[in-house]
């Protein structure tokens, strides 16, 4: 009887290295299983399209962010077209700022995590109960979507991770755009007016007014003002700046009882601008209180400038220039000798 040898394909797959890639093969299938069936909540590769927080910006009405130390937070909220802090009576926010912001998230896509431990979520400042932002986005009916930011591993890049899941990313996002702090969204343009606008400014001392002709005059004086002057006036009203906002409510610490200037600003629409500008107590800070409008605004020395100081006089043009000869006596020439003849003596001889 003649035995066969077996020099087929068959020793082959007994090779170590083939029995190796099949052992990781059906590693890999039983891991694949087993991620799915556990929900997708820890460390599983996803496709590089697959949204992160699975939202659309225009379903985005509300976006709460939240510092972790509980310092401080903002809630923006859509009203139509704007957006405005929704707790601090509808303060208009900078909208190409939020609209860019709501975009950016809704683009970011869901990476592969680095990580997926309790013990790196706390390293990472991602956690619960310890992290550096808290960001909550609602929608018509409530939440939609949220995400905690932590450390910043690079420009533009933070670690991130989404509440009730695991895993933590490191996004392309930069943790300065993530601001709790409402000042970094309000729009500060809510004092500006056209230059052209002003046809009248009155304080307690003194009042300007500009004709049809567009020239300003200065009450009960027949002097010319001093365009330059009035025209700097005039700018710095027309494009008055501040740094912030500090609420609706007036606190005895704002001294706007006591205020350094008031402004009554008239415009050619008819309308009136009402400014009463304090120093704060005990700082360097300024408070303007808008007659019409509900919020403290606060501002620095610098954004007010010349209105601090401004008086009457320094609105009116100089004297003419005095004529030189005026008030000065003629100059006499100067005194000469005597002659000798007028004193007796004989004048010295020609030689």
């Amino acid at each position: 009887m003649t035995v066969q040898s077996d020099t087929g394909w068959r020793p082959d797959l007994r090779a170590p290295i083939v029995m190796g890639l099949a052992g990781l093969l059906v590693l890999q299938i039983l891991l694949a299983l087993g991620l799915h069936l556990g929900g997708g909540r820890t460390l599983v590769p996803s496709a590089a399209d697959t949204p992160l927080l699975g939202m659309t910006p225009d379903q985005v009405q509300s976006l709460r962010i939240e510092n972790g130390d509980g310092t401080d937070s903002v809630t923006l909220a859509r009203r139509g077209d704007t957006w405005s802090v929704s707790d601090l009576a509808d303060l208009p926010v900078q909208n190409a700022k939020v609209e860019q912001f709501i975009g950016e998230l809704a683009a970011l896509k869901r990476p592969l995590p680095i990580a997926t431990s309790t013990a790196a979520q706390e390293r990472f400042k991602v956690a619960d109960d310890a992290f550096e932002r808290r960001m909550t986005l609602e929608g018509e009916t409530g939440p939609i979507a949220g995400l905690l930011i932590g450390d910043s591993p690079g420009f533009k890049r933070v670690f991130a991770r989404i509440p009730g899941e695991t895993g933590v990313y490191e996004l392309r996002l930069a943790l300065s755009d993530v601001s709790a702090r409402r000042d970094d969204w309000i729009d500060v343009g809510l004092l500006r007016l056209e230059g052209e606008q002003i046809n009248r400014v009155a304080t307690r001392d003194w009042i300007l007014s500009k004709d049809e002709t567009g020239v300003w005059t200065l009450a009960d004086n027949d002097r010319p003002v001093d365009a330059e002057t009035v025209s700097a006036l005039m700018l710095r009203l027309a494009n008055l700046g501040y740094r912030g906002v500090l609420g609706v409510a007036d606190d005895p610490t704002y001294n706007q009882q006591d205020p350094l200037i008031e402004f009554e600003i008239g415009l050619t629409d008819g309308s009136k601008r009402h400014y009463r500008i304090s120093q704060a107590k005990d700082s360097q800070d300024y408070v303007l209180k808008d007659a019409e409008r509900p919020w403290y605004f606060k501002l620095s020395e610098f954004d007010l400038g010349e209105l601090l100081d401004i008086e009457s006089a320094d609105l009116l043009a100089g004297d003419d220039a005095a004529d030189p000869s005026a008030g000065v006596e003629p100059s006499s020439p100067a005194e000469m000798p005597p002659m000798p003849e007028e004193i007796g003596e004989e004048p010295p001889p020609v030689e």
